[in-house]
């Protein structure tokens, strides 16, 4: 393998739910980032903690083991479903599981090839990469739902009076009904058991001729660009490298900590988790 690893930076922190669904990793041969997601129902079915926990650590655990094979992103991702789905309907035997119930998780891998990079996307996780020009890889079809929600939670009478739980309450409707449009062809495609939506994943290749700056990046991470505004998303990644993963997450806690109430910024937590990988490649080539 040529592209090598010089500089690294992790961070997954939790937000202010009971459980941290997030999850990642950095290895020799990839990177990834991982965003879970609950069910809505509010069932754990598969664990005593939180069933989009297992389901994320899953396959944080699945990529650890298997980033390193030489079959595509897609073939790997696809072993993965199949051995999940087996795993999932063995725990569940006998219980009434509900698609609200299902757990599911937006995912963002890069993995290292020779002298070039393959890269697999599905859910709202973002990829930033520089190869001396700011690129950015996302499918915003999650964002554009959200958005509805958003909106919706901004023409609610006397906002300021209704606690956290008391808005979200009043937009469930809109937030079950966008769940509902998850792996299909006129909503948005994620991670969950459906071997369909790995062909439908935002999946390619770049060439690294040289250097190249690469982050993953989990929503409740971003959202200092796509939600708060703090920063520009093009921006991302050249504070990252100069400045730190760190620096965005602690601007994001930040804003949060001033907006306690989620009033000023309406959105589905007061604290989401927040994740972030961080890599500088080089390719290392022969003499």
């Amino acid at each position: 393998m040529r592209l090598k690893i010089k500089n690294c930076s992790l961070l997954c922190n939790q937000g202010t739910a009971p459980y941290n669904e997030d999850a990642a990793g950095i290895t020799p041969f990839g990177v990834w980032v991982l965003d879970g997601a609950t069910g809505l129902n509010g069932k754990n079915i598969v664990s005593d903690e939180s069933d989009a926990r297992w389901y994320s650590q899953w396959w944080n655990n699945f990529l650890h083991e298997n980033i390193y094979r030489s079959d595509s992103l897609k073939e790997i991702m696809l072993d993965g479903i199949r051995s999940i789905k087996e795993e999932y309907k063995e725990l569940v035997e006998g219980k009434d599981v509900k698609k609200l119930d299902l757990p599911s998780s937006s995912i963002a891998i890069v993995k290292f090839r020779d002298d070039m990079i393959e890269y697999f996307l599905l859910g709202d996780c973002s990829f930033f990469y520089n190869d001396g020009e700011r690129k950015i890889i996302k499918d915003r079809s999650i964002c554009h739902l959200d958005d509805k929600v958003y909106d919706e939670m901004m023409r609610i009478p006397n906002l300021d009076k209704l606690s956290f739980n008391e808005i979200k309450a009043r937009v469930m409707n809109t937030i079950i009904d966008n769940r509902m449009k998850k792996n299909t062809k006129d909503g948005y495609w994620i991670l969950d058991f459906s071997e369909e939506a790995i062909e439908n994943s935002i999946h390619g290749y770049i060439q690294v001729e040289d250097e190249m700056k690469i982050m993953l990046a989990s929503d409740g991470f971003t959202c200092a660009s796509d939600r708060y505004g703090i920063l520009k998303e093009d921006e991302l990644i050249y504070i990252a490298e100069k400045m730190g993963i760190e620096y965005i997450f602690n601007q994001v806690r930040e804003f949060e900590e001033d907006d306690y109430k989620a009033i000023k910024m309406p959105r589905f937590k007061v604290m989401d988790d927040s994740t972030a990988v961080y890599v500088e490649l080089y390719n290392k080539k022969e003499k």
